[in-house]
């Protein structure tokens, strides 16, 4: 299975909306086999996805993500793990054992349940005949 990673400065980029580098590795039997790195020449967002699934990632890990630009990835069937933040090897090593859930991770400003998808939570809205607020 390969992993793709947005780079910046050997941290996970911040944005992968606006990532300049990302980083594939691929992992069999819980250990990198190979690891190489691609240019990410274009900024539009059907451009970014196409190249994930052209190089045969399976799984990308992110800092943010524009909402429309993780919609695109995982309809290319291509999982988002985002909000991640870290040295490189730091985040390679906790997604390989199973700890990239620790809050050393969670980028700041990230409320719990973040990486579980988009959507605003709708409060209130059985309250006052189903028009509460959002």
């Amino acid at each position: 299975m390969k992993l793709a990673i947005p780079v910046y400065n050997n941290n996970v980029s911040n944005v992968f909306d606006f990532a300049h580098r990302l980083l594939l590795v691929e992992i069999e039997n819980g250990k990198e086999t190979n690891r190489s790195e691609v240019a990410l020449e274009s900024q539009l967002l059907p451009q970014r996805a196409d190249k994930l699934k052209s190089l045969g990632a399976s799984v990308l890990v992110c800092g943010a993500i524009s909402q429309a630009l993780a919609n695109m990835v995982t309809a290319s069937g291509i999982q988002v793990l985002p909000y991640v933040t870290g040295r490189i090897d730091d985040v390679l090593s906790a997604y390989i054992t199973g700890q990239l859930v620790k809050p050393e991770f969670t980028m700041p400003g990230c409320w719990p349940g973040a990486r579980r998808g988009f959507g605003r939570r709708r409060r209130g809205f059985r309250r006052q005949g189903g028009r509460g607020k959002f």
